[in-house]
């Protein structure tokens, strides 16, 4: 009974949530089940992510269990973060993949190879939606993921994200510029860098309709679609079929695998 007792107070615990990402690190906390305090920070940053997360663990109400949970897909920043946490907070550092459980059954070949970003958001969208969902994910890379009505990840699809692909144009070529992406008023480019732009943003409109339609065809109906990421908003601005922007999507996923990690099991035989 002891242990189901701990096990209920730690799947309830305020948190202290670190999101490390291949461009950002977010600092964030939820208390009494709500998020809150979600800062971004350069991932070379290590003083300031240091400084915020201790600032973010002082202000969590200790009147009940506090517990510091971390998704990662980049394992030398996580190692930093994770050293200096330690020595800082004097706290248990859990990660989601290591000492927490990935939040949602992964139908894959290589469920260990899947980005832990991945499946968080995923689980967050599903937890919320109870069927089938799309989420895309416009960061450096753009990850677009699908999960079936009984809540499982059945894998997905990877491109280049937007700042990517101007990057590689401008890289590759002699003569193109490299262009920030954002929305033209045109039909056609009528210069080479609004061209770009057109290119890149409309292809990858056209990229995230084709691909869900064909999760459609395999799934029977069409998906809900939830977006995230820092190009969220600027993809969501050029189509309609997009049905909800998340910012804070993979956050509230790592939440979920701490909860449902300690939630105790219940025996379904028990009367």
């Amino acid at each position: 009974m002891a242990l189901e007792f701990d096990q209920s107070r730690l799947a309830n615990a305020n948190l202290l949530i670190v999101e490390i990402g291949n461009s950002h690190v977010s600092i964030a906390t939820l208390i009494r089940g709500k998020i809150f305090t979600n800062l971004r920070f350069e991932p070379g940053d290590l003083t300031g992510i240091e400084e915020a997360a201790v600032a973010a663990w002082e202000a969590l109400p200790d009147e009940y269990e506090r517990c510091v949970v971390v998704g990662s897909v980049v394992q030398p920043t996580l190692a930093s973060v994770r050293d200096r946490l330690a020595d800082r907070l004097n706290t248990e550092i859990r990660v989601v993949g290591e000492e927490i459980l990935r939040p949602m059954s992964v139908a894959v070949e290589t469920p260990e190879r899947v980005g832990v970003d991945r499946v968080c958001a995923a689980a967050a969208a599903f937890d919320v939606l109870k069927r089938s969902c799309v989420v895309a994910s416009f960061g450096t890379a753009v990850t677009i993921d699908c999960v079936n009505d009984e809540g499982v990840f059945m894998g997905g699809a990877i491109l280049p994200g937007l700042y990517l692909q101007a990057k590689a144009l401008h890289d590759g070529t002699d003569a193109l510029p490299e262009v920030l992406i954002e929305p033209s008023t045109n039909v056609y480019g009528d210069t080479t860098e609004d061209a770009i732009r057109i290119g890149v943003l409309t292809g990858m409109v056209g990229a995230l309709r084709e691909i869900v339609e064909r999760y459609a065809t395999e799934l029977g109906a069409w998906p809900q679609l939830v977006v995230t990421g820092g190009g969220a908003e600027l993809v969501k601005s050029q189509c309609e079929f997009i049905d909800n922007v998340v910012p804070d999507l993979c956050i509230r996923g790592i939440a979920l695998a701490h909860k449902r990690h300690f939630t105790p099991f219940e025996d379904e035989d028990q009367e």
